[in-house]
C-alpha cells in the first residue's frame, strides 16, 4: 500500500515538474528556414531587462529593431525563448501561452521571419518608416506598418487581428489603443489619460 501511494505521488510530481519542461521548438523548423538563409525580427522587440522580455511586447525601455538580425539559441522549459543578435548581446522572450494564446511554434513562426530586412521594409514611405525604426505608431499608418512598429497586438487584449482596435501595453498597468477606419490608423489613443 505505501508502495503504491508512493509511486503515485512519485508520478504525480514528474507530471507537474514534465508541465513546465516541455519539447523545445527548434527556430529553423519553425519558419521552414532554407539552407543558408538568416533569421531576422520581424518587429520592434521591446524590453527593460534583455533576460526577462515579456512575450506581450509591453513598449517600455528599448527595442531591438526590425529587420535586426538574429542567431537562435534555443527554446527551454518555462517559456523561455533564447537568441542573440550579431554584436553578440543575448535575449530571453519569456513565452506564456496563456497571454498569446497560441503555441510556441506560432509565436516564433510571427516574431522572427526569413524575409531580409530590405524586402520586410520594401515599399514603405520614408517618414513612415522613420517612424516604425522609432517604435512610433501614427494616425495615417496602415495595418503592416503598425505591426512592424508594435508587433501584433495581444491576443489576449485583441482576439481578433481583424478588429479596427488593437490594444497594446504601454507598461504593465497602462494600454493604448490603436484604432483603424478600414486600413489606416485613425487614432492613436492613451486609455490611461
Amino acid at each position: 500500500m505505501r508502495f503504491r501511494l508512493l509511486a503515485l505521488l512519485m508520478s504525480a510530481i514528474g507530471v507537474l515538474v514534465g508541465a513546465g519542461c516541455a519539447d523545445p521548438v527548434v527556430f529553423s523548423e519553425a519558419l521552414q528556414q532554407g539552407v543558408g538563409q538568416k533569421i531576422y525580427t520581424q518587429y520592434n522587440i521591446w524590453y527593460t531587462d534583455p533576460e526577462e522580455i515579456s512575450c506581450l511586447n509591453i513598449q517600455q525601455g528599448s527595442f531591438i529593431p526590425v529587420g535586426t538580425e538574429i542567431e537562435p539559441v534555443g527554446t527551454g522549459s518555462f517559456g523561455a525563448i533564447r537568441f542573440k543578435d550579431t554584436a553578440g548581446h543575448n535575449y530571453v522572450i519569456r513565452f506564456d501561452s496563456g497571454t498569446r494564446l497560441c503555441t510556441m511554434r506560432d509565436f516564433i513562426g510571427y516574431t522572427f521571419t526569413t524575409t531580409p530586412p530590405d524586402e520586410l521594409l520594401k515599399d514603405i514611405p520614408p517618414k513612415t518608416l522613420e517612424r516604425i525604426r522609432r517604435g512610433e505608431v501614427v494616425a495615417g499608418m496602415n495595418r503592416r506598418d503598425v505591426l512592424l512598429a508594435y508587433g501584433p497586438p495581444p491576443a489576449i487584449r485583441t482576439p481578433n487581428p481583424r478588429l479596427d482596435t488593437w490594444l497594446y501595453w504601454l507598461t504593465p498597468t497602462e494600454t493604448v489603443r490603436v484604432i483603424f477606419r478600414g486600413d489606416k490608423v485613425r487614432n492613436v489613443w492613451n486609455i490611461n489619460d
